[in-house]
């Protein structure tokens, strides 16, 4: 195998030399950022508003039934508890223990279906800007930070350049849609479920 490295590497270099040189123009690209086009534009901001209105919500339900656990356990960790009350109690906390598993999982659900319309509703009305722009500038490709989790350093004006024109653009257009109203009475998603912008 060792004699086999040498003579690749000899055949590689032959067909580098043989080969007519192309003079290859360097690729253009932009960086696009959803989460800077949320904080800059007012529309994409009012769409998102609906996302961050029920992760509230959510949370709050889920707080108040957490407590709503820890008051019972002081309950059922009571010295002075009678002991004939103290199994139906325990019975209760473990139903509640029981609904709020299930709120946690519903919550994770309904956050996630929301965050999944409200993107969708904002990659609607950027994309056709964006496209546009990259026209415009002759990209050959514009990057997402939702794909782009391996950035270890960027110029910031210029990560930021694309995205600040993109939200100009979008707010020139048509009138801006009407901040979502809050979900009735939804079921809350635990803090960790709510992503928040990056700064």
């Amino acid at each position: 195998m060792r004699l086999l490295a040498p003579a690749v590497a000899a055949l590689c270099l032959s067909a580098a030399l043989t080969s007519p040189a192309v003079a290859q123009e360097a690729p253009r690209f932009a960086f696009f950022s959803i989460n800077q086009l949320v904080r800059s534009s007012k529309k994409a901001g009012a769409i998102f508003s609906e996302l961050e209105i029920t992760g509230k919500n959510l949370q709050e339900k889920l707080q108040a039934k957490g407590q709503e656990l820890q008051t019972m356990q002081q309950q059922l960790n009571s010295p002075s508890l009678d002991p004939d009350k103290k199994e139906a109690l325990a019975k209760k906390f473990r139903d509640i223990e029981f609904e709020a598993k299930k709120m946690q999982e519903d919550s994770q659900q309904e956050y996630q279906r929301v965050e999944k319309k409200v993107g969708e509703a904002i990659t609607k009305l950027a994309a056709p800007i964006v496209e546009a722009m990259a026209k415009e500038q002759k990209l050959n490709i514009v990057l997402s930070d939702q794909a782009l989790q391996i950035l270890s350093w960027g110029d910031e004006a210029w990560l930021k350049g694309f995205t600040t024109e993109v939200a100009k653009r979008l707010d020139a257009s048509e009138p801006a849609a009407a901040p979502a109203a809050a979900p009735a009475a939804k079921p809350a998603a635990p803090k960790a479920a709510a992503p928040a912008p990056k700064k």
